[in-house]
């Protein structure tokens, strides 16, 4: 499938919008007598698990249909919003979020949302991820040599709190454009190997979600959202030297409301923070250099090497050795 023709596949009317167009807006689609309700904070929502599409994969592709709305509802997958074309309005856990042509919202399980009425124009991709999907394999394939990076993909991933999203708004490049499509294009005109080809999309598409968007002020879902990347950004540059009581001076806060603060917003204290810190960029020395290893633990501010590989083995369950193997020549 070209991209000529997947605009044209997208645009067409699916048969649950051509009855939308009939019934009017305010008249769900048949299907939704056979989805779930469950009671969630005092109030009863639609429970969506994606059971059959993710039978046999781990990812699935869904163009949201027009004419109608999404009723509040949770997931017990991971979903992936991005609106190709037009509008939406999402109501994420009682907060209005608008969002326009190219932006991304990344919701986690369990996170009550909605999608309000969607227009002619409203082309509204939803990519939905099981959790397992986001595991080791695929972070380690995707890389992690940054807080900020760390804080963004914990954000989902299996051990995270599962309250949160993340809303990325459009910048001036389409490669994040470009790589839904081709993913897309696999998804609906599928061929050999194409599960292969999405999931190398999806590595390159996180990628380039994380190198377009790390310095740029965006929305979390709990408050404080771009104070907190500033932090991060701090602790970032200055793991070395900075303490928390430095820190909580540069940003002039109490060193104790900046260390809860720290570990409401990012799940980290501050002293795990600097740990994290240290171990990826012992990583990308690791992966990317021949240093030996006691020169790399001297290098991010560790003086005793058995400590050093104590951190490193309780963090990546395995010796800095067998790290530096397994990124040189993963099929070993």
């Amino acid at each position: 499938m070209k991209i000529q023709e997947l605009d044209d596949y997208l645009f067409q009317y699916t048969d649950s919008e051509r009855k939308h167009k009939m019934t009017g807006s305010t008249v769900l689609s048949k299907r939704y007598q056979a989805i779930p309700k469950i009671h969630f904070h005092d109030k009863e929502i639609y429970l969506f698990s994606f059971n059959s599409l993710l039978a046999n994969k781990l990812v699935c592709v869904h163009k949201e249909s027009r004419f109608t709305y999404i009723p509040e509802h949770i997931h017990t997958v991971i979903e992936f919003v991005y609106v190709y074309s037009g509008s939406c309005i999402q109501i994420i856990n009682g907060h209005q979020i608008e969002m326009t042509q190219g932006d991304i919202c990344m919701l986690d399980t369990n996170i009550p949302h909605s999608i309000q009425y969607l227009d002619e124009q409203d082309i509204i991709i939803t990519i939905e991820m099981r959790r397992e999907y986001l595991t080791h394999g695929f972070l380690f394939r995707l890389g992690d040599y940054g807080i900020i990076n760390s804080f963004l993909i914990n954000a989902l991933s299996l051990d995270a709190a599962h309250d949160q999203y993340l809303i990325f708004k459009k910048q001036d490049e389409n490669q994040i454009h470009t790589i839904i499509q081709n993913i897309l294009c696999e998804y609906y005109n599928p061929g050999f190997c194409s599960e292969k080809m999405i999931d190398a999309y999806m590595i390159l598409l996180f990628c380039e979600i994380l190198r377009q968007y790390k310095d740029q002020q965006f929305s979390y879902g709990k408050d404080g959202g771009h104070k907190i990347m500033e932090i991060l950004n701090y602790i970032e540059e200055h793991y070395l030297t900075t303490t928390l009581q430095d820190t909580a001076m540069h940003f002039g806060f109490h060193p104790n409301y900046l260390s809860n603060y720290i570990k409401k917003s990012a799940g980290r204290s501050f002293k795990e923070l600097i740990i994290q810190q240290r171990m990826n960029q012992a990583c990308f020395y690791l992966s990317n250099t021949d240093m030996p290893v006691y020169e790399i633990a001297n290098k991010v501010g560790y003086d005793n090497l058995g400590f050093f590989y104590k951190k490193f083995e309780s963090i990546y369950k395995m010796t800095p050795s067998l790290y530096r193997r397994l990124k040189s020549d993963p099929l070993t």
